[in-house]
């Protein structure tokens, strides 16, 4: 075992680094009545999610599909250029420990796994798998897990060892809670939520119980996948607006855009916010349609989104 007067990522740390975001542009859909002043925070190859220059009382992240953009934001996005930047803002992500120190990498997924130590023929055995033949990261990993669930503190390795002696064979497992962190050579590593600072683990946590609350119906239906893709995007999305503010993680709103019924003076464009029913673990929809008056846009949306409930409303292009 190692001497541990420092967290098990201290190999991996990096000062954060002050910047300006590379990626704020304006966002035109394919008609070009639509436009949004924003930053990217994540893509992938369906969607893309924006912070917005100009904040709202409802909504200040917007993910939208990508096919609904136009064609030069589309081919931006395939850029080099683009690629290039958002490698770069994500490199500059620092998470803070409670100890004081950072992890340099980019959140990517949530995970949730045990973590179950026995002491076999004098060797600790982690998930079946001995110590020693952990990845060093891991292998300081575990005496902080230990201590976190047994409400204890190693004062070295010689402690935490004597501990894994004290419970003989006893099979002992810990429910962690974490995040994905890709590290910037692409390594990743999960990371347990209670290792982080109380600011971030708290932001971090509403997200995480809706992943959980979701995880038993995706495994039961075909569209698992795309809600996986979708909630990891939504996840690195926030997470990166978290670096930004450094406060609360902010809320994402669906931009669905409906641009086929617009000409000349005939009707306006209505973005209608919906809210999902109360009690259903669902992100908000920001529905842009086309309209005459505001009590049209508000019937349009509810019919094309049933059971959601009506939010605010404002015309963004029109006469």
């Amino acid at each position: 075992m190692h001497s541990q007067p420092r967290y098990w990522i201290s190999c991996l740390l990096i000062l954060l680094l002050a910047h300006a975001s590379a990626t704020a542009k304006e966002w035109t859909d394919k008609s070009g009545l639509l436009k949004i002043q924003g930053t990217i925070l994540a893509a992938d190859d369906k969607e893309v999610v924006i912070k917005l220059d100009k904040k709202t009382k409802d909504h200040e992240l917007l993910a939208v599909e990508i096919e609904q953009l136009s064609d030069a934001d589309q081919a931006y996005l395939r850029s080099q250029e683009m690629a290039d930047s958002m490698k770069s803002e994500g490199d500059k992500h620092a998470w803070e420990l409670k100890n004081g120190m950072k992890v340099f990498g980019k959140v990517v997924r949530f995970v949730r796994k045990d973590v179950t130590l026995q002491r076999r023929r004098g060797k600790l055995y982690v998930n079946d798998r001995p110590m020693d033949n952990l990845p060093e990261v891991y292998q300081r990993m575990i005496p902080h897990v230990v201590e976190h669930f047994e409400k204890t503190k190693f004062a070295d390795s010689k402690a935490f060892d004597a501990w894994v002696e004290k419970q003989r064979a006893n099979v002992r497992t810990f429910p962690c809670e974490g995040v994905m962190i890709e590290f910037p050579n692409g390594d990743e590593y999960a990371v347990p939520l209670f290792f982080l600072t109380d600011s971030a683990n708290a932001t971090l946590k509403p997200s995480y119980d809706q992943w959980v609350a979701e995880l038993g119906y995706q495994r039961q239906t075909e569209q698992a996948q795309e809600q996986q893709r979708q909630q990891e995007l939504y996840l690195q999305s926030q997470a990166a607006s978290f670096q930004q503010t450094q406060q609360e993680m902010l809320k994402i709103a669906k931009l669905q855009l409906v641009m086929n019924s617009v000409s000349a003076g005939a009707v306006d464009l209505w973005e209608v916010m919906l809210y999902p029913p109360f009690g259903v673990n669902a992100y908000p929809i920001s529905v842009v349609v086309p309209a005459r008056n505001s009590a049209d846009a508000s019937v349009i949306a509810m019919q094309r989104n049933p059971n959601y409930r009506l939010g605010p409303m404002r015309k963004v292009a029109g006469y």
